[in-house]
């Protein structure tokens, strides 16, 4: 089948994936931008007159705008939202091909396709309306420009990559460095003066705007003293979050990529064989995913797999090159056979709840949704008000804005006060923040009134034994 062919299945394949998710609302950090959308769309905030956003704090809130922006154009519901996305899910497929083709022959550009499909964290994303999802095709778009030598137009879009998010100046930055590496051996020192001009504007407005924002905000000398996510940490915590980015890396399924990829990279260095080639892929994927961890590592934000996605991509067509240095198609065949096993198993790679699971990265989290329905039917139905349930995020998220409805339903955060206060609590093992022995100490002293429970995510509703005889 040729890359062309391939190019159209893969298409078809990110239509139907929209269409099957037209129903799922929206899921972690996606509830926080939806609620900002929100705002814009009912005229409560403008451009230059919004509060602090998560992850994105310091620049345009351009995903929440865009949603408004189309909402308007044609209503506020989950599948307009699913769709507004779709053009930009075609859009990382064809410029993550057009990637492809600048260093794999036709089948493997085909081979590489095939992988991105059962990539867990992209697919995961595409199904739950991250705003990731614009962020990794400017990237992919701006790579390609940058490859190609297409300068005036790069300069337009890297500076739409770092008025996205902030991961968005990393990801510019990285690009930056990029261009410089490059350019270094035929330029020298000329290269600073070729990197200038084509990162000026984009330098310029994030230089610009973090000051206007930080001005208006009075927090120009203290960036990050409120925030908890973004709060400096001391050495042994830098330390704990890079093992913990190394983790996120080579989870679900990721380990089996990069071992091949670095093993048959040093292969190909020991033998001088197109090593050009495999130096430009392992600039592209290191650059940005060191730049990223750098940037990282001395906050207190938690990683996520979703931060590294434009790696596992990027790491994709690497690996794809290397199996295109081997002759045997028996082993090319296993090989590939055993990467999609692993893509595909690492959906179901479940840790103890006190690690975390990442569930807004493998497709393991697709019953949670309809979990999340059935107890809060079940809440309704049996007349539990909602203000008497401790919860935790994601399942503290309001209606209005997970699932864009006209009322409000939302269960009360239940660190806004110590546990035994509440006479119910709602626990989920897709609650990463859960303490083991909070766990515990509910199992023990409360009763189990309900529990819903699909696949590898349960939810369970548990009753206080002490505030109702305290009431009586």
């Amino acid at each position: 089948m040729t890359a062309n062919k391939t190019l159209f299945l893969a298409f078809l394949f990110f239509l139907l994936l929209t269409i099957y998710s037209l129903t799922i609302p929206f899921f972690w950090d996606g509830t926080f931008f939806s609620a900002i959308a929100c705002k814009f769309y009912d005229g409560c905030y403008t451009v230059f007159n919004y509060p602090p956003i998560p992850d994105n704090n310091t620049t345009f809130p351009v995903f929440s705008i865009y949603l408004a922006t189309v909402w308007k154009l044609f209503s506020k519901s989950l599948w307009i939202s699913h769709l507004a996305l779709l053009p930009f899910l075609l859009g990382i497929c064809y410029e993550f091909y057009k990637l492809a083709k600048r260093f794999l022959i036709n089948s493997f550009v085909s081979f590489s396709l095939l992988l991105l499909v059962f990539q867990p964290t992209f697919i995961t994303q595409c199904l739950i309306m991250s705003h990731d999802i614009i962020l990794i095709y400017l990237f992919f778009l701006s790579l390609n420009m940058l490859l190609k030598n297409s300068f005036t137009a790069y300069r337009l879009v890297i500076l739409l990559l770092a008025m996205y998010s902030v991961r968005g100046i990393f990801l510019a930055f990285s690009l930056a460095i990029i261009e410089f590496i490059l350019a270094y051996p035929q330029h020298k020192y000329k290269s600073f003066f070729i990197i200038f001009k084509n990162n000026f504007l984009s330098f310029i407005f994030v230089c610009g705007y973090v000051f206007y924002k930080f001005q208006m905000q009075e927090k120009i000398i203290s960036i990050y003293s409120e925030n908890p996510h973004e709060q400096i940490v001391p050495l042994s915590m830098m330390i704990r979050q890079f093992l913990f980015i190394v983790w996120k890396m080579i989870d679900l399924g990721q380990i089996i990529l990069w071992l091949f990829f670095i093993i048959g990279s040093l292969l190909i260095y020991k033998k001088k064989n197109n090593f050009n080639d495999i130096k430009t892929l392992a600039i592209l994927i290191f650059v940005p995913a060191f730049i990223t961890s750098a940037f990282m590592i001395p906050f207190s934000n938690p990683v996520g797999h979703r931060y590294f996605m434009f790696c596992y991509l990027l790491l994709i067509i690497g690996v794809c090159y290397i199996l295109q240095q081997i002759n045997n198609k028996k082993i090319v065949y296993g090989c590939l056979f055993i990467f999609i096993a692993a893509l595909v198993t690492g959906n179901c790679w479940l840790y103890p709840e006190r690690l975390g699971n990442g569930w807004d990265s493998s497709l393991k989290v697709i019953p949670y949704f309809q979990l999340k329905d059935d107890i809060d039917e079940y809440i309704q139905q049996n007349k539990i008000p909602a203000n008497e349930i401790g919860t935790q995020f994601p399942l503290i998220a309001d209606k209005r804005f997970s699932h864009l409805s006209d009322s409000s339903f939302q269960y009360v955060n239940v660190w806004q006060g110590p546990l035994e206060n509440y006479q119910y609590f709602l626990q989920s093992n897709v609650i990463n923040t859960d303490i083991a022995e909070q766990i515990e100490k509910v199992k023990l002293n409360w009763n189990l009134l309900k529990e819903f429970k699909s696949g590898q995510v349960y939810i369970r509703l548990y009753k206080n034994k002490i505030i109702p005889s305290i009431l009586q």
